[in-house]
């Protein structure tokens, strides 16, 4: 699917097109992905090559919501992440080892138009180089992570909590003060109504006249005081109203009150009328409003009354108090509130710093345990996948593991592993078989025992192999199991399955054979990881070191062949005729089993600008999956970047001789670093013809500037052999041992080869062939031939050697040689060769720098 049909169907199915999530899923060498790069480029052991791989997997769930939780949310963008990969991968979401083991092959879809711009060559080389941009890295993946699980919910309680306390709480308790202060004016009016009462029934019973007996309840309510200074009282009028009696307001008694307005009366309301209509409704009640607190004041306070009518003589009595001391009690609970709200939260923030701080300590703790368990896991996968003998791990007298190893000893894979009958068919009716099943019982009955048997087990094809079975208990995840081992009784005869996807240990040519007639990449991939056990088994009978190097070479060239070839199948038709290059070592045929991968490619094309560049992406898309294959298949990515994926390295022919010519011009420690490997050159795959030509023009540039070769071999000079006082090898201490590195011993030899070579224009690209080509032109006398080839093939067998005995302990497969592990005679050799070498950089700084070094 292109991009823009990914990004409809997520539109379609959530409203998203998000076309930005589809491309960085499908980036490539990018201006997007280099951001990534340099982010991560000083960290050890990072390898640029991985990370684009894996966009397409689970495992880069976490890193799409990093890039893009600015823009969508996290729903968001789960959504169009899972549609995109299900709509690549018909429904299946894979795993990052779905991709390592070969189940799934990456897809990848430029944009329509193809206007994202490759890196240039410049950025990208420097990058490779080491110059990486200092830029700040900004990893919030665990602190977001942690804000949402514990700083969120605990700002959420913080804020339901104040809000819990100044809208409920608050007005609840103000409600509360209103209450208590009504009831206690309610009941206090009640003392002057009872008063009012009994002077009325003292009219209704004759003993006063109305006008007396109205005369004295006035007197005597006009002289009720109450409050904390004795200063509030009641007031009486009719239903006109008109006032009957006020104690501090004489003046309005009599006065019809209808259009009356008090001047310290803020609330802008007729209270009297007001009051008389609330007798009416429902015979009483209470009246709020502002009223100005004193005369020469200017606070405007709330102020609360109560109106009761009195029915038998028509009369309102009325009281009221100020209410402002109610306000004044809720604003100080408030500052107290917001006090104790401002501890609490400052308690909660430094106890959520601590449950932050203390989470990440055991996330941290957590993700190293992890990186520990997964580590150990590999650790112990790379034991079991390299081991020479075949492993069966059996959890709950169940198979649920077998290794490669007993894989191709036996032909059985894993689905025969569950069969029901595969113990039988494994185990033949024997005597000597007898122990070994009724151990098998023991194992089904749960009562198992480590023991050995030396047996035969028959193989897939009923070949019979006589081996040595150990069964040693395990207790993993909670569960008892056993590891039963196998090792082939090499001093009996025994022939592998012609059926079996590997090769004889001792049969080459087979191997040779096999990836010639190889039908997929994978299968390619497999028989090219069976190189380091053939190379061992041919190092191990005494096989001439030259006709090893050859072999290696050879199972390169075809690997890279069929590989090649496979991924055009897949990627379609090339837009141009082109040539996968190979250099450096592969270059020069002189591989070892562990070499690295120093690739380019070249096409013909007339085209530029956009056109070009489209023509270069699609070789860049099939460098990614040849050399990734060949990464693989055991021959590494290149550390320096010097690699067809890499743009810098994928040229066009008039840009590849843009690029000699530069180098030629500068002539710098820079460019002659690079010139190195880049002189060693063949066509590993396709139009070899573009190879010839392009090494015609290296040997034009050097009839050109001769002063070249000048600089060339002042660089070449700067190599020196290892050689310490009176002859003795030189050796440096790494990781606890004194050794010399072999791989840097040859380099000086290599050179001085190379540029004879140049000087002369050899056509010709492995060391030994130049070198006999420069003995039968006299550039080199016939001693001096022989003895460089004889030091090549001396270093070079001690290289190999050293690779194969690291590769065959699991150490870490380096060119680090230890002479105290030597032999005499090797130590010896090795010293003459180093003291050759010298005698070598002599002859070339005389012959082109016109100074002798001896």
């Amino acid at each position: 699917m292109k991009i823009t049909e990914h990004a409809d169907h997520t539109e379609k199915l959530y409203g998203l097109r998000s076309e930005d999530i589809h491309k960085w899923m499908d980036g490539y060498f990018d201006r997007q992905s280099f951001e990534h790069f340099l982010q991560h480029g000083r960290e050890p052991g990072w390898d640029p090559y991985k990370h684009r791989k894996f966009r397409h997997c689970r495992e880069a769930f976490p890193e799409v919501l990093k890039e893009f939780s600015y823009k969508y949310n996290e729903q968001q963008i789960t959504r169009v992440f899972e549609c995109h990969i299900r709509d690549d991968y018909d429904g299946y979401i894979p795993s990052r080892e779905d991709f390592t083991n070969g189940t799934f092959k990456e897809k990848y879809h430029e944009s329509e138009d193809k206007t994202e711009a490759i890196l240039t060559p410049g950025e990208l080389t420097r990058y490779f180089r080491g110059l990486y941009y200092k830029r700040k890295r900004s990893d919030k993946s665990l602190i977001s992570r942690f804000g949402i699980r514990i700083i969120v919910p605990a700002a959420i309680s913080l804020i339901l909590f104040v809000i819990s306390v100044f809208i409920f709480i608050l007005p609840l308790f103000h409600d509360s003060l209103m209450s208590e202060k009504e009831d206690g004016l309610k009941e206090i009016s009640s003392v002057a109504v009872s008063i009012l009462d009994y002077y009325s029934s003292l009219e209704e019973d004759g003993a006063l006249s109305r006008q007396s007996a109205q005369d004295s309840a006035v007197k005597e309510i006009q002289k009720l005081r109450y409050g904390p200074l004795n200063d509030n009282y009641f007031w009486i009028t009719d239903m006109q109203p008109v006032m009957i009696m006020h104690p501090w307001r004489p003046d309005l008694v009599g006065l019809d009150l209808t259009e009356y307005r008090d001047n310290m009366n803020r609330s802008g309301k007729n209270l009297f009328i007001e009051s008389v209509e609330l007798v009416r409704r429902q015979g009483g009640g209470f009246l709020k409003y502002l009223w100005q607190l004193d005369e020469e004041g200017s606070r405007v306070v709330p102020k609360l009354s109560y109106v009761q009518g009195v029915g038998h003589w028509g009369w309102i009595i009325g009281t009221g108090i100020y209410v402002h001391d109610v306000e004044e009690e809720i604003a100080r609970l408030t500052n107290k509130l917001i006090i104790i709200l401002l501890i609490i939260t400052a308690l909660m923030v430094l106890l959520v710093l601590y449950m932050v701080t203390a989470s990440l300590k055991i996330e941290h703790n957590r993700q190293q345990a992890e990186s520990g368990l997964v580590e150990a896991k590999e650790r112990y996968r790379a034991l079991v996948e390299a081991s020479n003998e075949g492993y069966i791990l059996m959890m709950s007298h169940r198979n649920v593991f077998s290794n490669p190893t007993f894989q191709r000893m036996t032909g059985y894979s894993e689905d025969d592993l569950l069969a029901d009958d595969f113990w039988e068919n494994l185990f033949p009716e024997d005597r000597a078989n007898e122990r070994v099943k009724t151990h098998l019982e023991n194992l089904k009955q749960e009562n198992p025992v480590s023991d050995e048997f030396e047996t035969a087990i028959r193989c897939r094809s009923g070949i019979r192999l006589d081996v040595i079975v150990r069964i040693s208990r395990i207790f993993l995840s909670e569960e008892n199991g056993q590891v039963i081992s196998f090792r082939v009784l090499m001093n009996k005869s025994f022939t592998l399955p012609l059926f079996m996807d590997s090769v004889s240990l001792d049969d080459p040519v087979l191997l040779l054979e096999q990836l010639r007639n190889s039908e997929s990449a994978a299968h390619t991939v497999r028989l090219l990881n069976e190189l380091p056990v053939s190379v061992r088994s041919m190092v191990l009978g005494d096989i001439e070191a030259h006709e090893i190097r050859v072999f290696i070479s050879d199972a390169y060239s075809e690997g890279l062949k069929s590989i090649a070839a496979h991924s055009i199948k897949e990627a379609g038709t090339p837009p141009a005729e082109m040539a996968f290059l190979s250099f450096g070592s592969s270059g020069r045929r002189e591989l070892t089993l562990f070499s690295d991968q120093d690739n380019a490619i070249v096409f013909r094309t007339s085209s530029e600008g956009e056109a070009l560049e489209k023509i270069r992406l699609y070789f860049l898309n099939l460098s990614d999956r040849v050399c990734s294959l060949l990464n693989q298949a055991g021959f590494p990515f290149c550390p320096g970047g010097i690699m067809a994926v890499n743009p810098a390295y994928c040229l066009s022919l008039e840009e590849w001789k843009q690029q000699y010519r530069s180098w030629f011009n500068q002539a710098d420690s820079l460019s002659l670093l690079d010139i190195h490997v880049f002189f060693d050159i063949s066509c590993g795959f396709g139009d070899s013809s573009a190879a010839v030509e392009l090494q015609a023009y290296i040997f034009e540039l050097c009839r050109n500037r001769p002063e070249f070769l000048v600089h060339f071999a002042r660089n070449c000079l700067n190599y020196k052999p290892q050689l310490g006082l009176l002859g003795t090898v030189k050796t440096e201490r790494r990781d606890g041992f004194q050794v010399i590195n072999i791989k840097e011993s040859l380099i000086p030899l290599i050179n001085a080869a190379r540029i004879y070579a140049l000087k002369e224009e050899l056509t010709c690209s492995s060391t030994l062939s130049r070198i006999e080509e420069l003995v039968r032109r006299e550039v080199l006398s016939k001693e001096t031939g022989n003895e460089m080839k004889e030091t090549f093939e001396i270093l070079w067998r001690l290289r190999l050697s050293n690779q194969i005995l690291s590769h065959g302990e699991l150490r870490k497969v380096n060119d680090d040689l230890d002479p105290a592990g030597l032999s005499d005679e090797n130590r010896r050799e090795l010293q003459k060769a180093l003291s050759v070498i010298s005698g070598i950089q002599s002859r070339l700084s005389y012959d082109f720098l016109g100074m002798d070094l001896s």
